[in-house]
């Protein structure tokens, strides 16, 4: 018997992916490497394939309890789909008890690009339905994934110390001065992504990065640009300003970024498929037609910078601030290392608080990656780490209750 589902869940077609290019990675402790980068970028240009012009439409998804998978129409056959059922009716249900005013949940392979689970909730809005394709909330400090990339690749050491004051909630541009006098705390790139530490990334942005360079690195993270899924996602738009404390601002989290929960997923997904992006895959199977392409992998950041950021957020779930809220990990989670990053920012009229957390785990060998966003009122029950940390736990209780012979089942071993 089938079951549907909500309509948000039926896509249109298929995006495809074209143009992804990126530099090579200087080594770290150079400052050269700017001239590469532009001759890098041409020739992975010229030799990237051709995007497929293969649109898959599927039609309404539902339930079907004799497979116990998620199906739908494709063309003349029927698809079976990724989406794992008791991740995603746990997901809901844990966002479902936080009541939060708007919230999802995605969960994605990284290595194979396969989605797990699309899991939102709105209570504030019943029955709305898209939040997980939808870039409804502020990117926050999660942008600071693409500024520490594009600082990587543009020579800045990851554990040169920088000196700062000031800055904790808000940027002035007097902050953004060196100041001997003032400067009595430091830190490196490393710590400054763990602890969130904006000034920090103003200033260094201030230093290696222009408009053109930051804008370049957040296309090649997939802002400004159609994301290839089964449905339309909306775009995440990232403005880049090109007045110094705009684009300083903007490099540390605070500027007009958007981001959908979907490409928040696939910005951790990126990090731990070491720097290569799998496109997200809906449709596992099908009956009766051809299982379309989703398109081929691209390389988005080179390896060793890929393993700096994996530091980094393994830095954030360890010792920053993504660190009390694991700390309670409990079940199947506990004892496994995860990477993450977290953010958060909040508007004034109306009173809007969003909070992020990206990442994956195991942080060694990663199998799942994970983002959850939550816009709270003044009066909240959970925020994005806590939910995250629980849509952990549940996605390693389902793999240790199907493991067989003790082995968990990875993407690599599929």
């Amino acid at each position: 018997m089938l079951h549907r589902v909500p309509s948000w869940l039926v896509p249109a077609s298929a995006l495809v992916l074209a143009g992804l290019v990126l530099p090579r990675a200087p080594s770290f402790g150079s400052g050269a490497g700017a001239a590469s980068t532009t001759s890098a970028q041409k020739k992975l240009a010229e030799a990237a394939p051709a995007a497929p012009e293969l649109p898959i439409r599927i039609g309404e998804i539902a339930f079907d309890e004799a497979s116990g998978r998620y199906v739908a129409p494709l063309g003349a056959g029927r698809a079976t789909l990724t989406l794992d059922p008791r991740l995603q009716d746990r997901l809901e249900r844990a966002l479902d008890t936080y009541r939060v005013p708007w919230g999802a949940t995605v969960l994605i392979e990284p290595a194979t690009g396969r989605i797990l689970a699309l899991a939102e909730h709105s209570r504030a809005e019943p029955g709305r339905r898209g939040l997980s394709l939808a870039a409804l909330a502020p990117a926050a400090s999660i942008f600071k994934l693409v500024t520490a990339a594009a600082l990587l690749e543009h020579g800045t050491q990851p554990d040169e110390e920088v000196c700062y004051h000031g800055g904790k909630r808000r940027l002035a541009p007097r902050l953004l001065a060196d100041d001997p006098r003032r400067d009595h705390r430091c830190t490196t790139l490393v710590e400054a992504f763990g602890h969130s530490t904006n000034v920090v990334f103003a200033k260094l942005a201030g230093r290696g990065l222009d408009a053109s360079g930051l804008r370049a690195t957040a296309e090649r993270f997939l802002f400004n640009t159609e994301i290839p899924f089964a449905h339309p996602v909306e775009v995440s738009k990232a403005v880049i300003p090109e007045d110094d404390f705009g684009f300083a601002e903007t490099a540390a989290g605070f500027g007009p970024v958007k981001l959908s929960p979907l490409h928040a997923a696939l910005l951790a997904a990126i990090v731990a498929n070491d720097g290569v992006l799998a496109p997200p895959v809906i449709v596992d199977a099908v009956a009766g037609a051809a299982l379309p392409s989703a398109g081929e992998p691209r390389r988005v950041i080179e390896a060793p910078v890929a393993a700096e950021l994996a530091r980094m957020m393994r830095n954030t779930v360890s010792e920053g601030t993504a660190r009390r809220a694991f700390a309670r990990a409990r079940g199947p989670l506990r004892g496994i290392s995860v990477a993450g990053k977290t953010g958060s920012l909040a508007d004034a009229q109306p009173y809007r608080d969003y909070s992020w957390f990206v990442g994956y785990a195991p942080a060694d060998r990663p199998q799942v990656a994970i983002a959850t966003v939550v816009v709270n009122e003044r009066l909240w029950h959970a925020r994005a780490p806590t939910v995250a940390r629980e849509a952990l736990e549940a996605y390693f209780a389902t793999r240790v209750a199907s493991a067989k012979g003790g082995e968990l089942r990875t993407a690599a071993a599929r």
